[in-house]
């Protein structure tokens, strides 16, 4: 058997235990928000915040395992005009807490933009870049999500300031179950950069990475634009922020 098959099959492997775990995973968040409910300890009630946005996020890994195994078979896409302020939103509402909690701050500059895209194959992406950057940076240290136009595309950029990744393991970053040379410091299975992969190559999307040892990393994912925003927002007032962006990259 092949490495390439051994993969394909490990992963419809997690994606079918995967499945079985959503129903308890549920049931562990309806509990733990029902209490959430009942507390009056701010200090019980954030505890329990970061315990609930855990379990989702493991819901999220989960849904993403089984998609990525969809994939191999043919995706099926809905692809839509997609607010990238809404989906800023949503991410920031993910994450921030699990960010606190490691003593990671988290930064996102908005935009009014809108992309072509599948939002949840999207999101999935974005998940998946967010969640490495802050396992992987240092304490105290900063993760910055924001964009910038690349002509008649947009570029979302997720920025790190952590170790970074040695360059002799480029080649193999985004295949499964690689760890980047870094496996003995974080835990996990090495699947998210793999799932990022497939995700982009189903929609067409193109991944890029930077990244220099001791100073950090930067993914991007580039995603056609849709049009020009719609919410009153005066078009050279969203260059000019957007265009911050660049500061940061």
């Amino acid at each position: 058997m092949s490495a390439e098959t051994a993969c394909a099959a490990m992963s419809r492997l997690l994606a079918v235990a995967g499945h079985d775990l959503k129903q308890p995973l549920q049931v562990a968040v309806m509990a733990i928000e029902r209490a959430l409910q009942r507390s009056s300890d701010p200090e019980v009630a954030a505890r329990l915040g970061i315990a609930t946005g855990a379990l989702h996020r493991l819901g999220h890994d989960l849904d993403d395992l089984a998609r990525s195994s969809q994939l191999r078979d043919g995706p099926v896409i809905h692809r839509e005009a997609v607010c990238l302020r809404r989906v800023f939103q949503q991410l920031q509402a993910e994450w921030s807490g699990h960010a606190r909690a490691c003593g990671i701050t988290l930064r996102f500059r908005p935009s009014a933009r809108r992309v072509e895209t599948d939002p949840t194959m999207l999101m999935a992406i974005l998940r998946n870049l967010i969640g490495n950057a802050i396992k992987y940076s240092r304490r105290d240290g900063t993760v910055l999500i924001g964009c910038r136009r690349r002509g008649r595309n947009l570029e979302i950029a997720v920025h790190d300031r952590g170790d970074g990744i040695p360059a002799s393991r480029f080649a193999t970053l985004f295949d499964a179950f690689d760890r980047g040379g870094r496996a003995h410091t974080q835990p996990g299975l090495g699947l998210g950069l793999a799932i990022v992969r497939q995700t982009a190559q189903a929609l067409d999307h193109r991944i890029t990475v930077r990244s220099v040892e001791g100073v950090g990393s930067r993914f991007s994912v580039t995603v056609p634009c849709a049009d020009w925003p719609d919410d009153g927002v005066p078009r050279r007032r969203v260059e000019a922020r957007e265009g911050r962006w660049t500061r940061l990259s």
